[in-house]
C-alpha cells in the first residue's frame, strides 16, 4: 500500500513539474527568449503557421498566414521568402522586453517591389483580390516570385532589429513592427506595401 501511494505521489510531482516548465517559457528570462527566438525563426524558414501565429504578431504575416491556410503557394512563397534567413541575437534586455538580432537574408527589395508593381499595373484591386482564390493563376503568378527569390542575391550586409516581447499565457511572443517585418524579408514585405501604397 505505501509503495503504492509513493509511486501515486512520484506521478503527481512528475505532473506538477511538467506544469510548472511549462509556464516559465512564459517568464521573460534570457533563456527564454533565446529558445523563443529559436522557435520563431524555425518556423518562419518552414513557414509553420501554427507556430508563427502562437509566437509572432505582425500585421502583415497575418495576411499571409491566413492565405497560406487556404492555399499551399503561400506556404511555398514564405518558405522561399524565409529559405536563406539566418540570425544572431546582440542583446537581450529583459527590463525594458526587447530582444536585438542581427538578421541576413536574400535581399529581395528589387524583387518583391518589380512583382508587386508589375501585377498593379496589370490588375484593379478588384480583380487582384479576386485572382487570390484561383490556384491556377496563383501556381502561375507566384511560381515566378519564388523563381526570382532562388536568383536574388545575398544581401551586402546584416540589418539591425528590435523586436518588442509579449507574455502570453503559455509562451513569449515577439512583436514584428514594419522594421523587423523588413528586416526577417530582405527588404520584400517593405517593397510590396510600399508598391501597393499601403
Amino acid at each position: 500500500m505505501k509503495k503504492g501511494i509513493a509511486l501515486f505521489l512520484s506521478i503527481v510531482l512528475i505532473i506538477c513539474c511538467f506544469s510548472a516548465c511549462a509556464k516559465a517559457s512564459a517568464e521573460m528570462t534570457q533563456e527564454n527568449i533565446t529558445a523563443t527566438a529559436d522557435t520563431v525563426f524555425t518556423a518562419l524558414k518552414e513557414f509553420n503557421t501554427e507556430d508563427l501565429e502562437t509566437y509572432v504578431s505582425s500585421s502583415t504575416l497575418s495576411v499571409i498566414m491566413s492565405y497560406a491556410k487556404q492555399h499551399e503557394q503561400f506556404a511555398e512563397l514564405g518558405r522561399a521568402m524565409f529559405a536563406n534567413l539566418t540570425y544572431e541575437i546582440t542583446a537581450i534586455d529583459t527590463a525594458n522586453k526587447t530582444v536585438t538580432l542581427s538578421v541576413s537574408n536574400k535581399d529581395l527589395a528589387q524583387v518583391a517591389g518589380d512583382f508587386a508593381s508589375d501585377l498593379m499595373g496589370k490588375y484593379s484591386t478588384f480583380n487582384l483580390l479576386s485572382n487570390l482564390s484561383s490556384d491556377t493563376w496563383l501556381d502561375s503568378n507566384l511560381s515566378i516570385l519564388t523563381e526570382d527569390i532562388d536568383a536574388a542575391p545575398m544581401m551586402s550586409q546584416p540589418a539591425e532589429i528590435t523586436v518588442t516581447i509579449q507574455q502570453a499565457d503559455d509562451n513569449l511572443v515577439f512583436a514584428f513592427d514594419e522594421n523587423a517585418e523588413n528586416g526577417v524579408s530582405g527588404g520584400a514585405l517593405g517593397a510590396i506595401k510600399s508598391a501597393i501604397g499601403v
